[in-house]
This record gives C-alpha cells, structure tokens and sequence, in this order.
C-alpha cells in the first residue's frame, strides 16, 4: 500500500503565502483545541447545575476529554494517514465541531461526556498530524519557525485558555462559549481544505504502528518527551496548594500561570535560535534549565516574587524543550512523521496522567513543597535518554535529506 507523504510540491513565491496562512490556521486550531480542553476549569460552577450533577461529577469533563485523546490518538492517525492531509485535518477538526456542540447542547452529564470524549480524540489527531503537516508545508528548512508557531500558540493556550474561555463562559454563558469554539473550528476547517496544498505523493510503503516504533529514535525520544510531560504535571497540577503553603493571595496562580506563558513565547525563540546552532545543545540544555528550576523550587524558598520569577524560567524550559524534542521525535520517524508523532501523543497524554498521579501521592505523603523534587528526578532521568542519541540524530538527517533530495 502507498501513503500520501508530507512533503509539499514546490511551491512559487507568489502562493508561499496561503503555505504560511495555513501553518498559522494550524497553530490557531491547536490553541482553540487546548482552551477547549482546560474550559471546564473555570466554568465547573455554572456548568454543573444545568447539567443536573454535582461539582465534583462534572469535573470528569476533562478526564474525558484526556482519555478521548489518549485512546483515539493512534487508531485514528491510522485512519487519517489513508488520506491526503487536508481532507484529514479537515474531518478531524469537523469531529471537533461535533463533538463541541453535543456538549452544548447537552442537558445532562452522560452526553456531554460522550462530546468530550469526541472532542478529545480529534484534538489527538490534530496534534498528531499538525506538527508533522506544518513541517511538510514550509520544508525542512523552515522547521524550525513552523514548529515554533504551532508550539507558541499551544502555549499561548496553556496559559490563556482557561481564563479566556472562564471570561466568555461568565459573560455569555457556558453553552455559547461551546458553541463559538465549534463555529471557529468550522471556520478553521474550511480553511485548512482550502489552504493547505496537495501532498505530492510518494511510492513507499506505508509504515505500520510497529515499524514506526522501530525507527531508531523515535521509541527513546517519545519516553524522554513523556519522562518531562510527567515532572510538568506532577509540579504544575499542584500550583495553587503550592502558593498557597506559602500564603500567596489566590490571584497569584492567575498570575504565575500567565507568567508561565509568557516565559513559554521567550523559550520557544531561545531554543529555536539554539538548535539552529547544535540540536543537540538544545535538547540537553533546555530539560537541564528545568531541572534547575525544580532544584531552586526544592530548596524551600518562601519568597512568593523569586517563586513567580522560577516559574517564567521554568516556562521558558518547558517550551524550549517542547519545540526540540519534538524536533527529534520528526527527524528521527521522518519515513512514518504522523504515526511517530502520535505515538509521541499517547505517551505524552499518558505521561500527564501519572505526573498527576504521583503529584498526588507526593502531596499525601510529604507536602506539597516536595513535588518539585520530583520533577527534579524524572527530569534528570528522561536526560539519561540522550546517551548515545547523537548517532542517531545524525543518521536519521543523513536519510531524510536523501530522501527528500
């Protein structure tokens, strides 16, 4: 069977501009998709009456929406790499819709859990298809800036998701909030089919999930992406109790989240000036900026600024290492770049959930304060993985640009 590559036909100068309009409609549809999936958050309060269930029932609106793109993730890139990208990225995004306005229109728990665990799976397809599109569209050479937009806008939903879609759940009501993220993901739908260039097809074989594993590389950088996702969320999960024990005002977890961000838009142009130097300088160096942070957070400092200035370093880490790692993780499954990246996603998704998990049994037994410890360990442990990866980083680039030579 043959597969539709993601290497664009070249392009004139005159239609760079539509590649470019549509790698930013990518990186637009990952930052609606994340504030989707953190929307609940803010809005559990007003969401939870209409839906005839407690606080605490309607809080597994977003357990749903993470396990929708745990266990869709991968069967549906199995699907979705049959077809040219844009008709896949284009259903993924209209399953997002559906999916959207099931829970809109929802008037009891049961359906709205079934939207969001819809929801979900698309926006799992979606991250396992755009970087790997955007990429295709601008060429190698461009990674880089592609990935950068992709990833800045992920970030920029990480940090103002939540309080936008609170903001517009507040003043229009949860249920417009639902319907508008499903109008925008109609709107970016369209024009990714029409934006987004027919893929020039290749004759290779199309990779299995198994032979896609197997590419040297992508197993060893999808496990260190997971290892830093799990000491991410075993530390950002337990913020606000964090600031809390040390008597901050509750507005400061706003703040440091948006502070968070903000160091996340610096980070992603650090380490892609970085890696246009050495790849590998960067994927050592940006974990290892984490790491010093969650040494410093350790230490047991009670200054809630000094707190708040680690978290914008920490930011800027926690993009940089993002952008590069995910870097790898397409260089090295470049023959198979959306069935490694979706195993990337699981992993990541799965790595999420134990962060929060061990979080927890880290609060129960010894305090909120140790979690950074933790994060401190898992992150210096997912460096072990890059022993030896520089052979294979190398290789992987060697046959890429045969490949595309």
């Amino acid at each position: 069977m043959t597969t539709t590559a993601t290497a664009p036909a070249p392009v004139e100068p005159a239609t760079r501009r539509s590649v470019w309009l549509a790698v930013l409609v990518l990186a637009a549809a990952g930052f609606l998709a994340l504030t989707v999936e953190l929307s609940p958050a803010g809005l559990l309060t007003r969401i939870a009456p209409d839906l005839h269930a407690s606080v605490a029932a309607t809080g597994s609106l977003t357990a749903l929406y993470s396990l929708g793109n745990a266990i869709l993730a991968l069967p549906l890139t199995v699907l979705a790499v049959r077809f040219a990208r844009r008709v896949s990225l284009a259903a993924a995004l209209l399953v997002f819709v559906i999916g959207n306005a099931v829970v809109a229109f929802s008037s009891d728990l049961a359906p709205a859990l079934v939207g969001r665990f819809i929801a979900g799976g698309a926006h799992g397809l979606l991250m396992s298809l755009a970087p790997a599109v955007a990429v295709g569209l601008v060429g190698h050479q461009r990674e880089a800036r592609a990935l950068s937009m992709i990833i800045g806008a992920n970030t920029l939903g990480i940090a103002l998701g939540a309080p936008l879609a609170s903001l517009a759940g507040t003043t229009l009501g949860w249920r417009t909030a639902f319907f508008a993220a499903a109008a925008i993901a109609l709107i970016c739908a369209v024009l990714l089919a029409v934006l987004v260039p027919p893929m020039r097809a290749q004759a290779t074989k199309s990779l299995g999930l198994l032979s896609a594993a197997r590419q040297p590389g992508v197993l060893r950088f999808g496990i260190g992406w997971m290892l830093m996702m799990l000491a991410y969320m075993g530390v950002l999960t337990y913020l606000d109790p964090y600031l809390e024990q040390l008597d901050a005002p509750a507005w400061v977890t706003s703040l440091s989240l948006f502070v968070f961000g903000a160091g996340g838009f610096a980070g992603v142009a650090i380490a892609g000036r970085i890696v246009a130097r050495s790849r590998m300088t960067a994927l050592i160096a940006m974990p290892l900026l984490m790491a010093a942070c969650f040494a410093a957070l350790s230490l047991g400092i009670t200054s809630v600024p000094v707190v708040v200035a680690l978290l914008f370093v920490w930011g800027i880490a926690f993009a940089g290492l993002v952008l590069v790692w995910q870097q790898a993780l397409l260089l090295t499954g470049h023959r198979a770049p959306e069935m490694s990246m979706s195993i990337g996603v699981v992993l990541t998704q799965a790595g999420m959930a134990a962060g929060a998990a061990l979080g927890g049994l880290i609060v129960s037994t010894a305090g909120v304060t140790a979690t950074p410890l933790l994060g401190l360990v898992v992150t210096l442990a997912a460096l072990t993985l890059l022993i030896k990866a520089a052979p294979i980083l190398r290789r992987a680039e060697t046959d890429r640009n045969a490949a595309h030579a």
